[in-house]
């Protein structure tokens, strides 16, 4: 019997985060929706908590509309975003009701979410995990894979163990760094399987490496059942594998991936034509970098960094910046290279090769020795947590148990007539950030292709309920 692997389309998240810098508008997003709706994806993923920063602070969108606007649009297929652990972005820990009302307002307009335990400590994720069960929805816990001496695969099933404990619905392997080879997946995912107890185990591993479709490959042969994509021209590089390459590459190994192949052209065909008006990058192949499994800075993030360093005339410094980091990572416990820490980590690093090593200490790296982020996975380097400590003492608990309630204290201050969306939007966002978002208006909507011949064809499938498939009309 032919062997069904669901693809989770994150064209509309992973994709442009990775490609576009997350600056996809709402209305460059609404009219592909109907035929993405049609093109019989697991679910559509829309929005991760970064998302939300730059809808407000880049974007001028209120990010909870956009959430509403794109559930309207979905018929079929159900709305998948990353939920909130105990932060949002790189800004701040935030206290549990703020996690638990944001959670519970993304519920209002999303079917299914995924938790990741941050830095790999299962405490992280506990709460909303439990508070989005009880909400009724779909909810996977992840893993945050990455490659150090302390991260084994025994290391990985004591965390998937916990999450099972959580009542999880499923498992994800959450490689954002791109670092999943298929030799490591050859053992971790029959580990985490075994781990999962029953319940299904999902791989989302990127391209960072270039290794990402095979890594993915690899997994399904090892018991994966799903897996995440995006439109080709916003795959490969930074981003994840492209939906119309991978169910061609597992069609031919005899699994059915459920994706219909003239609706993924046509997705593809109007991502290309939306890059070519705004003049956005298109994904490409990452050419393999051994050195990356060193240093583990995320290749967008590097690109950045090097360009920042440019500007300061330090670019010359980038190679030493390099070198300082797979040292300061080991001191600091082995986070996880992925936002925040990966940001705390470069930072640290630079201040380290221009003032010498721990004489400037940001507040950030500070809180990660001290726990207040989560517990990391090996020992902070007791000679460096002396350093940077200021003589506090580590806190050895879970991070939202040492912050005092805010939900109640702002819907105060705001007064009566504060929606759940006022509300968080004051705490989660500076007043003058809300003064742009305020001051933008109405978010736009229009179709961006009004008279686009493909958004024709879309409009009139979706209209025509004797239409069963898009394919029939995308040729």
């Amino acid at each position: 019997m032919t062997r069904s692997v669901g693809l989770i389309d994150t064209t509309l998240r992973d994709g442009q985060q990775s490609h576009w810098a997350t600056r996809m508008t709402t209305a460059m997003m609404l009219p592909i929706l109907p035929l993405m709706d049609e093109a019989g994806f697991d679910s559509i993923e829309t929005m991760a908590t970064v998302h939300f920063d730059v809808c407000v602070r880049y974007l001028h969108e209120n990010p909870f509309e956009r959430m509403r606007l794109i559930k309207e649009r979905l018929h079929r297929t159900p709305t998948r975003i990353l939920g909130m652990t105990h932060y949002l972005a790189i800004s701040r820990v935030l206290p549990d009701d703020v996690v638990e009302l944001f959670n519970r307002v993304c519920a209002e307009t999303t079917d299914e979410f995924w938790i990741t335990a941050s830095l790999n400590d299962p405490r992280t994720a506990e709460i909303p995990i439990r508070q989005v069960k009880a909400l009724g929805k779909r909810v996977d816990g992840g893993i945050q894979f990455t490659v150090s001496p302390v991260h084994t695969d025994e290391f990985f099933t004591s965390v998937v163990r916990e999450l099972v404990g959580f009542g999880v619905d499923g498992i994800v392997i959450k490689d954002a760094g791109g670092l999943l080879t298929p030799e490591r997946a050859a053992t971790l995912v029959p580990a985490v399987v075994a781990a999962a107890a029953g319940l299904p185990v999902m791989c989302h591993s990127h391209c960072v490496t270039g290794l990402g479709p095979a890594a993915n490959l690899e997994a399904v042969e090892r018991g994966v059942e799903t897996i995440w994509t995006a439109a080709h021209p916003l795959a490969n590089g930074n981003s994840l594998p492209s939906s119309d390459s991978m169910a061609r590459h597992l069609a031919w190994r005899g699994y059915d991936t459920r994706v219909d192949p003239a609706a993924l052209a046509q997705i593809s065909d109007y991502v290309v034509r939306l890059a070519e008006r705004y003049d956005k990058p298109l994904g490409k192949p990452a050419e393999y970098d051994p050195a990356y499994y060193d240093h583990q800075l995320p290749g967008g993030m590097a690109t950045n960094f090097r360009s920042q360093l440019a500007t300061l005339g330090l670019e010359d410094r980038m190679g030493e910046v390099l070198e300082e980091l797979p040292r300061l990572r080991a001191e600091l416990g082995y986070p996880n290279m992925q936002t925040p820490y990966s940001q705390f980590l470069a930072t640290q690093a630079l201040l380290n090769v221009l003032h010498g090593r721990y004489e400037v200490v940001p507040d950030e790296v500070r809180n990660l020795a001290l726990g207040y982020w989560g517990r990391t996975a090996g020992p902070i380097d007791p000679n460096v947590l002396d350093r940077v400590s200021q003589g506090r003492t580590p806190i050895d608990g879970r991070p939202g148990e040492f912050l005092p309630p805010a939900v109640e204290r702002v819907r105060a201050e705001l007064g009566r007539g504060a929606s759940d969306v006022d509300v968080l939007l004051a705490i989660l966002w500076m007043p003058a950030v809300l003064d742009g978002l305020r001051a933008a208006g109405p978010m736009p909507t229009d179709d961006p292709f009004r008279f686009s011949p493909l958004v024709d064809v879309v409009r009139q499938a979706a209209a025509d309920p004797k239409i069963r498939s898009l394919s029939l009309v995308a040729g």
